[in-house]
């Protein structure tokens, strides 16, 4: 006799790989992709990075809210607690499955506290067995968030496995803060482990509780993936940036983080920069002094122009500021010192190394003083970009002539090496425009840079 088993009726999670297993399969090499990702991403117009969702509308959506979805996850994690049993796990599955967890959990966490006749003890039991075992995003986000409800120090490996990987950065990191007795030295653990928007959620949540901390923060707090921004405020405030750099002695690790620091406060942003930060003049003013004997790099002299074009904004700007710690006197003094520091000529030397180097953020820091100095470098990048005929960065470079002979030789290179300049496909052949986009990108570049040469207008 055979017996024939309604697919639709087995559970979603069976058959797949666990994500708890996927994470710790990758080892020290996360790498941002999940084993749901096909099934997440289906029919989105964007991918977005690790994280990126849960972060961007955590810091700029409003407030959760509780909506008729988020009660009945709780009736049915209310009513799974009660009586366990395989077939309302499988349908308080399915429903989280298509639920935008990141929108509501706060709402969702609320309402399972005021639940009347909850058993904290199953509900604990089925948030481990979730966090662990399911195969969905969605799935391991909420388990996570109702570990933390409870104390969870015994779970810690899960929640810091978990916590690993970008996506569930956030909801570990809450989940730890709530249920861990020693919670801050476990959130300073898994800061080491993350880079981009878990990296964010942590330090905005790391209390600065001891030494190493603060200069973890100073050295390396700020820098990150998606925008060091979002950090700097936090790292200059909570490790001590003004009382570190007035110190005896600055060491070359704490100057280059403070390089990250204070370029990230005069770009400004998504946070709180410059003009929020209480320091501000006393920070500038010794970071200045210290370049004259730190400063080595492209980098550290590109702070040194960004803190100059701050101290040369409009006089309306600096009315406010003059009541915010600033004086005329030491505005004009930091000023005086920018300019005798971008005049050593060691820089000449330095600022070429860096252009015709290997590495990219080098060269980008490279070209940036190149043309604040006025080093004419056009030649060398027309080089580089004949040996790596893809790299946009240098078509955006180039492109910045006036000088027709050199537009000429820059659109000519594009015409016999650009893929989307050559003859077109066979009859039957597809195009992939998504793999092609940078070429026609680049292609592009090249006929407004020729138009322009011509004082045409390029459409």
């Amino acid at each position: 006799m055979i017996i024939l088993f309604d697919r639709a009726k087995r559970p979603l999670w069976e058959g797949k790989t666990s994500i708890y297993s996927y994470i710790q399969g990758q080892g020290e090499s996360v790498d941002g992709s999940l084993p749901d990702d096909e099934e997440f991403w289906s029919g989105s117009k964007i991918k977005w990075v690790a994280g990126g969702l849960d972060g961007a509308f955590g810091h700029h959506g409003g407030p959760a809210k509780m909506t008729d979805e988020a009660r009945e996850l709780v009736h049915l994690l209310a009513k799974q607690s009660r009586k366990p049993k395989n077939s309302t796990r499988k349908a308080l599955y399915a429903k989280l499955v298509k639920t935008d967890i990141g929108g509501m959990i706060d709402a969702v966490l609320d309402e399972v506290r005021k639940q009347p006749g909850i058993q904290p003890g199953s509900v604990f039991l089925e948030a481990k067995w979730l966090a662990e075992h399911a195969a969905h995003r969605n799935v391991v986000k909420f388990g996570i968030a109702m570990l933390g409800l409870f104390q969870n120090e015994q779970e810690k490996d899960l929640l810091l496995t978990l916590g690993g990987h970008e996506e569930f950065t956030l909801y570990a990191a809450v989940a730890i803060h709530n249920g861990m007795e020693d919670s801050n030295q476990v959130l300073f653990e898994l800061a080491q482990r993350v880079h981009g928007w878990g990296k964010i959620h942590i330090v905005e949540r790391l209390e600065p509780a001891s030494q190493e901390i603060k200069d973890w923060l100073l050295r390396q707090g700020c820098h990150n993936s998606v925008m060091n921004e979002y950090l700097a405020c936090i790292c200059a405030r909570n490790g001590g940036l003004r009382e570190a750099l007035s110190a005896e002695r600055v060491d070359s690790s704490l100057f280059d983080g403070a390089t990250d620091i204070i370029e990230a406060l005069l770009n400004g942003g998504p946070a709180e920069d410059i003009d929020d930060y209480e320091h501000a003049p006393q920070v500038l003013s010794d970071y200045v002094r210290l370049n004259r004997e730190l400063g080595s790099t492209a980098k550290h002299l590109s702070a040194i122009f960004s803190i100059h074009d701050f101290l040369a904004q409009d006089e309306e700007k600096w009315a406010v500021r003059m009541s915010a710690g600033w004086s005329e006197q030491l505005r004009t003094d930091i000023s005086d010192a920018c300019q005798s520091i971008i005049a050593d000529t060691k820089w000449m030397s330095i600022v070429m190394d860096a252009v015709s180097s290997g590495d990219s953020p080098d060269r980008y820091y490279g070209v940036a003083c190149a043309e604040q100095l006025g080093i004419d470098i056009w030649d060398t990048l027309y080089d580089q970009l004949a040996e790596n005929p893809l790299q946009d960065f240098y078509y955006f470079q180039l492109m910045k002539s006036n000088d027709p002979e050199r537009i000429h030789r820059f659109v000519q290179f594009a015409i016999e090496q650009l893929p989307c300049s050559k003859s077109p496909l066979a009859p039957g052949m597809r195009w992939d425009l998504a793999k092609n986009m940078q070429h026609i990108g680049n292609w592009a570049l090249s006929c407004r840079a020729w138009t322009g040469s011509r004082g045409l207008v390029w459409n």
